[in-house]
């Protein structure tokens, strides 16, 4: 029997505020640098899967350890010796002060499955401070348990940041979906470790790998209340 639904954060509960957002293309843009999408890609994605345990002892470690892979990435980027450190903090500073609003759905399907007795859990490949943003988003009453990649100290599709999060639970996989909008670490992952899980593909335009066993798929988080995908060996 399902006992608790775990969420993807970002891309799958709540996006950047409209406008709000000031990415690492503007800013490297800004400084006259030209911006490699291929470069930006493969650091966002080479962290996956990633253990670091030794960076995340506290916040002050592991601020340390983003500062430098955000360095190496500024100067993979075409940045001077000079320019690093700059783009370093502009870089962290568009990360933590940039608004985040929950998708339209969000509210109401935590209220809901919390209505009908399920523990809601949020795992996300996230920097230290993801309780601001849940609480500003109205998210954080409908969640039991946050997890973070940097104070787990592993990064999905990592099997010990979702054996910390089911343990945190106290539930088994066996009893557990999870919900988010990428491929390998909110599919693949959590699937390998027992769980059934569901893919959030929004835009219908967008390419989408061929489902595999234990795996759904949904355009909105409203799908998730279709009673059939809470039960087990649902199929879309």
């Amino acid at each position: 029997m399902l006992q608790a639904v775990v969420f993807d954060w970002f891309g799958t509960l709540a996006r950047w505020a409209d406008g709000a957002r000031r990415g690492y293309s503007s800013i490297l843009a800004a400084h006259g640098l030209e911006v490699d999408e291929e470069v930006l890609g493969a650091y966002h994605s080479s962290w996956d899967g990633a253990a670091h345990p030794e960076h995340s002892t506290s916040r002050e470690a592991y601020l340390a350890w983003t500062r430098g892979r955000l360095a190496q990435l500024a100067a993979a980027c075409g940045a001077a010796p000079a320019e690093v450190p700059v783009l370093v903090e502009q870089f962290l500073e568009a990360d933590e002060s940039t608004p985040m609003v929950a998708y339209p759905e969000t509210l109401a399907v935590l209220d809901e499955l919390n209505r009908r007795g399920l523990s809601v859990a949020v795992c996300s490949n996230w920097g230290w401070d993801l309780d601001p943003y849940l609480e500003s988003t109205g998210v954080a009453r409908y969640v039991a348990v946050p997890v973070t990649s940097a104070r787990a100290g592993y990064r999905k599709p990592h099997p010990e940041i979702y054996a910390l999060t089911l343990s945190a639970l106290g539930v088994g996989a066996a009893e557990t979906l999870f919900v988010g909008d990428s491929w390998g670490p909110d599919v693949l992952g959590p699937i390998s470790v027992g769980m059934r899980s569901v893919h959030v593909v929004r835009d219908p335009r967008a390419p989408a790998p061929e489902l595999v066993e234990r795996a759904a798929r949904v355009a909105s988080l409203e799908e998730l209340l279709d009673s059939a995908l809470l039960l087990p060996g649902r199929r879309r």
